[in-house]
């Protein structure tokens, strides 16, 4: 125990202030934002999912070959000029991707349509288990808003073929039974079986058609070439000058999640958050450093005699009627003097002649100074005659 009996140690106590500020500040940001960067994709395919059918597989090499891939979180950044990749599902809604093609009109996308039914894998979590392939209609409708273009289930095996277009020169190796598509609009960049396009462009538009995502998920990058392959493709088919990839999260429902709490860490309100956190700092540190103990609140109306006739005379002045108590004051002295001069048996007039005949005559007499103060029109006259009064009754005493 310290010398002066406190029992807690004060840097000990300062550090545990210290740490808990810390951890509440860094609970509270998780709150806000752990639900945009937490594990959700459950085997889904996106570009967060480590599963089979996911491309997180891609986007980390993208990344990490210098040309470059983010993820969009938030609808607004769907504007970026990048190359944008939209990972659809089996139950994506035709005309979401009708609207998402309008709103990147003529800049680089690249729609990849859905090929596996899977379950989730009960022995790992984040992983899947096949269970069939996507029905070519359902593909075929998911298009139907882009114009006249057909989905097709082939069971040819596995080959190597030629890009073509802008992909001339680049060899791909289709996996096996490959999924095309195919349409008067649909130029090939992929060439597939019977006349299809694994990957086509959509007329003239910098729209992009994957029909087998086989060739860019995780299950395609299992292969050295194919993997090289597939980042040389997005990087070409990509405007920038830097070959940057965005895949989206949007349209499969895993963007930014809309929060009131996310709004005190954001601008314009995070200085306001600051400023407010600033303030219980300081307040804090001068309740725990000020000199001496708390002062208290005065009382609004003190105990005793003279804290009621101050309060009685604040009454007066804040009527304004100060001058109304000359004919009370006069009477206080008129009873003071009658005391002093055994004269308190005679009545009203015959005492104020008495007390009239105790004044010098070269002084008011009494009568005079009480009709001054009875008939003060204003507070400075009562204090004249008041100040009179009291000085003739001095004189008189003495």
């Amino acid at each position: 125990m310290a010398d002066g009996g406190n029992p807690f140690n004060a840097r000990m106590v300062f550090w545990l202030i210290g740490a808990g500020i810390v951890a509440f500040a860094a609970f509270m940001l998780l709150l806000a934002y752990a639900p945009d960067f937490g594990p959700r994709s459950s085997g889904r395919p996106t570009a967060m999912s480590g599963s089979a059918i996911g491309f997180r597989g891609v986007h980390q090499l993208i990344e990490k070959t210098g040309s470059g891939s983010y993820l969009i979180r938030d609808e607004t950044d769907l504007e970026t000029a990048d190359l944008v990749v939209f990972t659809l599902e089996q139950m994506t809604d035709p005309e979401a991707i009708r609207g998402l093609a309008n709103r990147r009109a003529g800049k680089a996308t690249m729609l990849v349509l859905p090929k596996w039914q899977t379950m989730p894998d009960p022995k790992k979590a984040g992983w899947v288990r096949a269970i069939g392939r996507v029905s070519p209609v359902n593909g075929t409708e998911q298009l139907k808003p882009l114009g006249k273009a057909g989905v097709r289930l082939s069971s040819a095996p596995s080959r190597k073929v030629k890009g073509q277009g802008e992909l001339d020169g680049l060899e791909f190796t289709l996996p096996a039974s490959p999924q095309t598509v195919a349409g008067e609009a649909i130029t090939p960049l992929i060439p597939g079986p019977g006349g299809g396009a694994v990957l086509g462009r959509l007329g003239n538009a910098s729209l992009y058609i994957l029909a087998d995502p086989d060739l860019i998920n995780n299950m395609g990058m299992k292969d050295r070439a194919s993997a090289q392959a597939a980042v040389d493709m997005l990087s070409i088919l990509s405007p920038s000058d830097e070959g940057m990839v965005a895949f989206d999260l949007t349209a499969n429902g895993l963007g930014k999640s809309p929060s009131a709490l996310k709004l005190a860490f954001e601008p314009p309100f995070l200085a306001l958050t600051l400023a407010v956190f600033i303030a219980a700092l300081l307040a804090g540190l001068h309740g725990a450093f000020r000199f001496g103990p708390a002062a208290r609140e005065k009382r609004a109306i003190a105990f005793g005699k003279a804290a009621l006739v101050e309060n009685s005379a604040g009454l007066f002045r804040i009527a304004k009627r100060e001058h109304r108590t000359g004919p009370a004051y006069a009477e206080l002295i008129r009873e003071e003097a009658a005391h002093a001069t055994a004269a308190g048996n005679l009545h009203r007039e015959a005492l104020d002649s008495a007390l009239d005949r105790f004044t010098s005559p070269d002084k008011p007499s009494f009568t005079e100074l009480a009709a001054r103060a009875s008939s003060a029109s204003h507070r400075y006259d009562l204090v004249g005659a008041a100040h009179a009064l009291f000085q003739w009754k001095k004189d008189l005493i003495k």
